[in-house]
Parts: structure tokens; C-alpha cells; sequence
């Protein structure tokens, strides 16, 4: 068996090894931040990261959508999906599909490719493609005498897909229309439809409806139409689609898509329809037409990690634009969960109390945990919270405290509906998260849960008035960031009418 490995190299300059499983497919989460990959995995996949060097020599299907990458060399890839990076220079001689849309690419030699999606590079001029059948928007571009650059067919998918209001994916049926317009007259004796979904790594695929189906799609086409017909001039047509899965023969397009591997549901926000159109003649060649439609995931945002299960999609009612609306209650009700958790654990906070100068409240919706960890006067990193004693002494998963746990549940579930509802959520994260940790650190930093704080124990606990002692200090940050991290306790406080009495509150920062 092969050995496969993988090496990257984050944003941090930390090395380590990202674990391939034994089919030689390496997947990255966003969240790791990774710059530079080196494996010799089969599969690569690391979308929404920051990779600036991807060296994969063996690698037959690579997705690497949203990173840095200026220059691409896959010498052995079949499929390559490279979207929305910095790319001037892509080399991918085995490649059949490569989409490679929003680079700054100036031309493209691809001698295998078939399929071709490349809008967004606005300075691409040459396009060599010698067996290419399918482009999107380039067909002036393409210097082949193979390809035909008119659209005879197109398809119009006419059903709506909306992940903010799902009711669109119980549907069973496909209602398409085709459009035709042929270079010269044709009689077409049959029409059929071959469908498929799948994510856009083309990690699995799902048939909804082949060429020789077994539940009777084709024929339900052929009732709908009356063959043969003949097409001297434009013609349009409408078609109800039946669709199946033709792996299980599950109906329901919802249905169907929770049937797809768990972390296609979890990862993906959207997927791929492809709809291929045949009109078959007896005395001519058949003329084929695949157009590809993009859907929202119905099911992205919605993983449960604590039942490891999906909530059952539903209209979504909070979005980023109504964000300040959605936030009202998050001070208040963090302030009760907080107050009945060090309650609770009055016996816990005590034993320390004596020696504690920090309190880390680690609530980070965008990873789905929430605890608060205590430093003591011994902890000699002051700003990593993972290097404390006391790290995550009180945890919502375990901790007594019913009212931290739902507060925690709950703005995880508020994170990620704006997640799930916003089209540009990257480009926005960073304001969500200012928003909902500036929320955080308004509720820490109240009266009541100092003055909670000092009943167990802490008796310096500094509370929010005219003047304020960091003896103690609240932190609420993001992410480690070394000897000087951004602490929104700090924000709320130097827009607070105090007089500062230590200067560890570094007010020259704001």
C-alpha cells in the first residue's frame, strides 16, 4: 500500500502533518490557515485557505478553490478546480475538467481538457484546446476546429433553490425548458435527459435520472413531447423531469441530497446539477448538450456537533444585515448563564481564587465551543490560554450551569444561520465576529458578574465604574496572537467613561 503523506506549513510558520486516508485523500479544513502543502496524496483538497505553494506530483483530482496560489504545475491531475485565486500560470496537460474562474490568467494550453469554466480572467486571450467541448463565455477564444462555438440547445432550470427558505427542495421533479436553435433543419426522433448533483470537487456524484433508467423517467420525457418532430426554426420546449436517486431510488431532492457522505453536507455550500440534453436522429449524428446549474447546500450550517446530527432545514429568519437586531440578547443572556455557571461551580473558582490575575472567556461561536479558563499568578504564558493550569476549567459541554450550555448552543446555532444565509460570508467574517465578541465582552465585564466573581473568592475582581483595576484581568480575544493579542474587553473599556488606575490597559492602542 502506498505511503501517503502530507505536509503543510500554516500562516503561523508551524509544520506538521495532515493526516491521508488510505485511499490517498487529503482534505484540509479552512480553519487550519495552511500556505504550502507538499503531499503525494491522489486526491487534494484544501479550498478557503491561504495557500500560496501547492506541490501535489501525483494528485489526479485537486480542489483548491479560495487560496493565493499564483502558479499551478499538476502534471498528473484529471480534474482541476482552482477557482478564485491569483493564478498566471496553470499547467495541467492530463486535465479533462478544469475550472479556473476569477485568476489572472493571460492564456490557457490545457491538451485534454473537455470542459473549460474560465470567466473572471479578464486578460485571457488565448485559449488552446484542442479537444475541448464544453467553455463557458470563451468561444471566440478557442483555437480548435473541433469545437462548435454556437449554443444550438440550452437548458433553463425554472425550479428556485434557496437555502433561506428550503421548501423549493422537496420537490420530485425538474421543471426545465430547452431551448433550440439548430444551424440547419433536423428531425429529432427521441429526447432524453441524463442528470446528475455532486459537490464542486467532484468528491461523489449522484445520478438523479441515466440514459437507461429503471424507474421509467424516460418514458414520463417521451409522453411529454410529440416524436418525432422536426426543427426548421427556433423552438421552445418545457419539460416536468421526474428525478431519482438512482442509487437508492429516493424521490424527494432533499431527501436526496441528506443521503449524500456527512461532510459534503457539513463543507459544501453548494452543489452541482448537471442536466445533459440528448435529441437523438436516425439519419444524422446525435446532437448532446450538458449545462451545469449551481444550488445552495440546504443542509450547510445546520450540523448539530453536540447530538452529531443536521437540524431538518427551515426558513431561516436572522441574517448578517439584521446581525445588530439578532444581537440584542446576547449580553443579557450570557450575563444569567454566567452567573448561575460560577454559582454552580463556586467550590471549583474558590480553590484558586486566591492566586488568579486573568480570566480568559473563551466563547468562540465560528469554532462551536465556549468555556472560561482562569490564570493564576504561576501560568507563565499571560496570553495563551492553552498553556493555563486552569484552561477551560469551566466548559459548557460538562460544566452544572443549564443556562451557559443554551446560551452557548444558541449563538453557535445564531453564527452559523448567518453563515449559512449570506452569499459573501467571507468577506464579512471578520465584522460578525467584532460584532458578537464586542457582545461578549459587554456581557463579562458587567457589574453583577464581577460582584459574582468576588463572592467566589476573587475578591479583586474588578468591576466597570468610574475607575477600573485590571489586577485581575478579563479577556475576550479571537485567537492567540503572542505577547500582545486584541482583547475586546480592552475595546469596551476605552469606550467607557473610566479613569484607567493601571496602565496594563493599553489605551494608546485604540
Amino acid at each position: 500500500m502506498e505511503n501517503y503523506y502530507a505536509k503543510v506549513v500554516d500562516i503561523f510558520e508551524r509544520q506538521f502533518d495532515i493526516p491521508v486516508t488510505e485511499d490517498g485523500t487529503v482534505q484540509i479544513s479552512s480553519a487550519l490557515k495552511i500556505k504550502a502543502l507538499e503531499t503525494n496524496a491522489l486526491k487534494v483538497f484544501c479550498r478557503n485557505n491561504e495557500l500560496q505553494t501547492l506541490i501535489a506530483p501525483n494528485a489526479i483530482s485537486v480542489g483548491c478553490n479560495k487560496n493565493k496560489l499564483t502558479s499551478l504545475h499538476l502534471e498528473n491531475a484529471e480534474s482541476v478546480h482552482c477557482g478564485e485565486n491569483k493564478i498566471t500560470e496553470l499547467y495541467a496537460p492530463k486535465a479533462t475538467v478544469v475550472k479556473c474562474y476569477i485568476n489572472q490568467l493571460t492564456e490557457l494550453r490545457l491538451d485534454s481538457a473537455v470542459e473549460i469554466e474560465c470567466y473572471g480572467n479578464n486578460d485571457l486571450t488565448v485559449i488552446y484546446a484542442p479537444n475541448l467541448r464544453k467553455i463557458d463565455k470563451f468561444e471566440n477564444l478557442v483555437q480548435t476546429e473541433n469545437f462548435a462555438s454556437r449554443k444550438e440547445i440550452d437548458i433553463t432550470l425554472k425550479n428556485h433553490f434557496d437555502r433561506r427558505n428550503p421548501e423549493g427542495y422537496t420537490t420530485e421533479t425538474f421543471d426545465l425548458e430547452v431551448a433550440l436553435d439548430l444551424n440547419k433543419p433536423r428531425t429529432i426522433d427521441t429526447v432524453k435527459f441524463v442528470i446528475s448533483i455532486y459537490d464542486p470537487a467532484v468528491q461523489f456524484e449522484v445520478f438523479l435520472m441515466e440514459l437507461k433508467d429503471q424507474f421509467g423517467q424516460q418514458d414520463s420525457i417521451a409522453k411529454q413531447i410529440e416524436l418525432p418532430f422536426e426543427v426548421i426554426q427556433p423552438m421552445h420546449f418545457t419539460f416536468s423531469v421526474p428525478i431519482r436517486s438512482c442509487d437508492t431510488g429516493t424521490k424527494n431532492l432533499l431527501d436526496i441530497i441528506r443521503e449524500t457522505p456527512e461532510s459534503e453536507c457539513l463543507y459544501e455550500r453548494e452543489f452541482h446539477i448537471d442536466v445533459t440534453c440528448y435529441l437523438e436522429s436516425q439519419n444524422t449524428q446525435d446532437k448532446i448538450f450538458t449545462k451545469t446549474f449551481v444550488i445552495d447546500n440546504p443542509f450547510y450550517g445546520r450540523y448539530q456537533w453536540e447530538s452529531d446530527t443536521f437540524s431538518e432545514p427551515a426558513k431561516i429568519l436572522q441574517d448578517e444585515k439584521y446581525l445588530p437586531e439578532a444581537l440584542i440578547n446576547v449580553s443579557d443572556d450570557l450575563e444569567e448563564g454566567l452567573l448561575e455557571l460560577f454559582e454552580l461551580h463556586k467550590g471549583a473558582i474558590a480553590e484558586i481564587a486566591g492566586s488568579v490575575d486573568g480570566i480568559s472567556y473563551d466563547i468562540l461561536p465560528h469554532e462551536r465551543y465556549a468555556a472560561v479558563s482562569f490564570r493564576t499568578t504561576e501560568d507563565e504564558e499571560k496570553y495563551s490560554p492553552a498553556d493555563w493550569e486552569n484552561y477551560s476549567l469551566l466548559e459548557y459541554r460538562n460544566c452544572r450551569s443549564e443556562k451557559f450550555k443554551v446560551f452557548s448552543k444558541s449563538l453557535f446555532q445564531l453564527f452559523f444561520e448567518i453563515q449559512s444565509s449570506s452569499d459573501d460570508f467571507e468577506d464579512i467574517e471578520a465584522r460578525i465576529n467584532d460584532l458578537l465578541l464586542t457582545a461578549i465582552a459587554k456581557a463579562v465585564l458587567r457589574p453583577s458578574v464581577a460582584e459574582k466573581l468576588r463572592d467566589c473568592g476573587i475578591s479583586n475582581a474588578p468591576i466597570l465604574t468610574d475607575t477600573f483595576d485590571t489586577t485581575v484581568e478579563y479577556i475576550v480575544s479571537v485567537s492567540e496572537y503572542g505577547d500582545d493579542p486584541f482583547n475586546y474587553c480592552e475595546s469596551v473599556i476605552s469606550n467607557t467613561d473610566t479613569k484607567p488606575a493601571d496602565k496594563r490597559i493599553r489605551l494608546d492602542k485604540f
